[in-house]
This record gives structure tokens, sequence and C-alpha cells, in this order.
């Protein structure tokens, strides 16, 4: 008997527990507290670039919502993973902050391993990203010439190491398509 109504209250916790959550989940609640660098809606962002292997690739979203190459328009890119990495632009929250750093190299941010910039209508975004903490599962990123170090979640500091062939779509018909040489 003492196991059942153990094993009932249980269940009345969990049930509870789970109904919390989803309620914290939904308002928002679990969303990490710091400094909002940025909280933008992804269809607003209109343009974006990033560096790799010393390049910097730029996208451009045309008036129908496709993203295009800055360089070369003509390209069919690969737009869920475009649309990927725009996403990691809408919520950047700082956890930590540092003000007034005058040695950047103890964050990687002397040689900064990327520069990140998007746009919307109204502001435009660029942020240095430098090294990754594993300890506090971070990155630590400034806005170009600025003296004060965030670290913020791990997720901005990744998923732009593309180049532009990266993305590009293979046509229909190709021959490494169809296993013709």
């Amino acid at each position: 008997m003492i196991l059942v109504v153990l094993l009932a209250a249980l269940a009345i916790g969990y049930i509870c527990l789970t109904r919390y959550n989803d309620g914290r989940r939904e308002s928002g609640e679990n969303r990490v507290e710091g400094q909002v660098l940025a909280y933008i809606a992804a269809e607003d962002i209109q343009k974006f670039s990033y560096e790799y292997d010393g390049k910097t690739y730029s996208f451009e979203k045309t008036q129908e919502g496709v993203w295009i190459s800055a360089d070369d328009p003509s390209l069919r890119l690969m737009q869920s993973r475009l649309q990927t990495m725009v996403n990691k632009f809408t919520y950047i929250v700082a956890q930590n902050t540092i003000t007034d750093v005058t040695d950047m190299s103890q964050y990687g941010l002397e040689q900064p391993s990327n520069t990140l910039r998007w746009e919307t209508a109204q502001a435009g975004y660029a942020y240095c990203v430098g090294d990754y903490n594993s300890l506090g599962k971070v990155y630590y990123i400034r806005e170009p010439d600025s003296r004060t170090v965030y670290a913020v979640t791990a997720s901005l500091g990744t998923g732009f190491g593309y180049s532009l062939e990266d993305l590009t779509e293979e046509e229909e018909g190709s021959p490494e398509e169809s296993g013709a040489e």
C-alpha cells in the first residue's frame, strides 16, 4: 500500500514538473539571462557575411525571400544551410561582459577567427569571433574596434565553415548525379 501511494505521489510530481517546464518554455523563461546583443526575427535579416579560409562570403535576400551570393547571383544556393546560418543571428545574449580589455589576445580577438556581419532594414551588426572557452561553453566576441568582450553561447561561433562551392546546389542531371563520367 505504501509503495502504491509513493508511486502515485511521484507520478503527480512528474506531471506537475512537466507542466511547469512547458509553461516556462512557452513564456520564454528558459532564455539565457544576460545582456541581449541581438533579438531579431530571421525574416528581417536582409544581408549577411562571414569569413572562411581567408575569404569573405556575402549573401543577400531577394524580394522573393531567396538567398543569393552577392558575388555571383546566378548560383543556386542551398537555402536551408543559409537559413541555418541566418538563424544564429536572431537571438544573441552575452552571458558575461568584460569591459576595458587591453589585451584582446587572451580572448582570441587580436586576430579573430571570423567576422560576422548582418543587416536588417533598421540596423547593422558586426562581431569578431575569438576563442572558444570549453569550460563555459562560450565563444568570445566583440564589435570591431571595441574594447568590450562578450561571452556568448557556442552556436554563434560555429556553422560558418563553408566556401561558396560548399553552399552551391548541384545542377539536376549533372554527371555526378546520374553516375555518368
